[in-house]
C-alpha cells in the first residue's frame, strides 16, 4: 500500500499499475532529431521532418504493436506533428484508450 497522499492519489496509483502491467511495455519514441537522423542515415534516408514523421507513424501503426504497449514516450517534435492523414500525433495515440500518455 502506498503512503502517497494527494487528490490525484487514486489516478496516480492506477496509472502506475497499468504502466507496469505484465506483458506490456513502454515504447521509447523520444529520439532527438540527431539520433533519429543516424538511424535514417543507416538506411540512406534523408533526415527531414517528413521522413521522421513517417518513421514514427510506422511505429505507432504497426499491426498488433499497440496491444503490447502500456505507454509511449514522445519527443517534443512528435507532439506537434500530424500524420499523413492529418491527425495530430497525440490524438492518434489517444485513439488507444488503454494507453497512458
Amino acid at each position: 500500500m502506498s503512503s502517497f497522499k494527494s487528490k490525484f492519489q487514486d489516478e496516480l496509483i492506477a496509472n502506475a499499475s497499468y504502466i507496469g502491467t505484465p506483458g506490456k511495455g513502454i515504447l521509447a519514441a523520444d529520439e532527438s532529431t540527431g539520433t533519429i537522423g543516424k538511424r535514417l542515415a543507416s538506411i540512406n534516408v534523408e533526415n527531414v521532418e517528413t521522413n521522421r514523421r513517417i518513421l514514427r507513424e510506422l511505429l505507432f501503426t504497426a499491426p498488433g504493436c499497440l496491444e503490447r504497449l502500456s505507454g509511449v514516450i514522445l519527443f517534443e517534435e512528435t507532439l506537434y506533428q500530424k500524420s499523413a492523414a492529418g491527425a495530430h500525433s497525440k490524438f492518434t495515440v489517444k485513439e488507444y484508450p488503454s494507453w497512458t500518455y
